[in-house]
């Protein structure tokens, strides 16, 4: 099984709740044309966030099934957690080691605008391979350097003209129809010969980067 770094636009009110109702869509067309066979996004990549260790978060770890959290069995030190305090941890306690127990993790999404400053840099071989967003995926030519070692985290050209085609209404990230606005004019109401205006989202001015946040998901094929 292979596992890839895509970077997915998701509304800024995402969070790491709600995180799977944001990426269904957008990951549902590589899941049908069979690009992917699964995906999970916040639990837990860790991949833009390097400090963070799992192991080392109190949110993953669980008391110990040996001792029951007590830290001894029949009297003497419990073979299974005794590195519980040297490691930092409570005693008692031993860290999830699957990324399936973990905690969720907020790190795992990102504010786009942070993406967006001139000073950013992936950490070295976790740069994205792929872009995700409702309009469709672009791949970023990076898979390559990624996988020998030679990325350098630098924004790939591909996704720097991804945000400028964003920035400049080129690209709309959300194509589905907007909700209709109320007005003063009574429901269902039209005047003779007139018929309801289509509603179209506009493309120029309409993008605002604070909108907007990047979820980093580990794809897998």
């Amino acid at each position: 099984m292979g596992h890839r770094l895509f970077a997915v636009l998701v509304r800024a009110t995402a969070t790491v709740t709600t995180i799977d109702a944001h990426l269904a869509h957008p990951m549902r067309q590589l899941l049908r044309a069979g690009v992917i066979d699964g995906y999970r996004g916040g639990q837990v990549t860790g991949a833009w966030a390097p400090a963070y260790e799992p192991a080392a978060d109190p949110n993953n770890w669980r008391a110990c099934p040996a001792c029951a959290g007590s830290s001894t069995v029949d009297g003497a030190v419990c073979a299974v957690c005794a590195d519980a305090e040297r490691a930092g941890r409570r005693p008692g306690t031993v860290a999830a080691w699957s990324y399936t127990d973990w905690a969720r993790y907020p790190g795992d999404i990102v504010a786009l605008p942070r993406l967006l400053h001139p000073g950013w840099r992936f950490p070295p071989r976790r740069t994205p391979i792929a872009w995700v967003d409702l309009a469709g995926a672009v791949w970023l030519g990076t898979e390559r350097a990624v996988l020998t070692g030679a990325d350098s985290g630098s924004v790939p050209p591909r996704l720097l003209a991804v945000f400028r085609n964003l920035l400049a209404g080129r690209r709309n990230p959300d194509p589905t129809p907007p909700a209709p606005r109320r007005g003063t004019t009574p429901a269902g109401w039209l005047p003779p010969g007139r018929s309801a205006p289509r509603q179209q989202r506009p493309l120029n001015g309409g993008f605002h980067p604070a909108d907007w946040s990047v979820a980093v998901v580990d794809a897998h094929s």
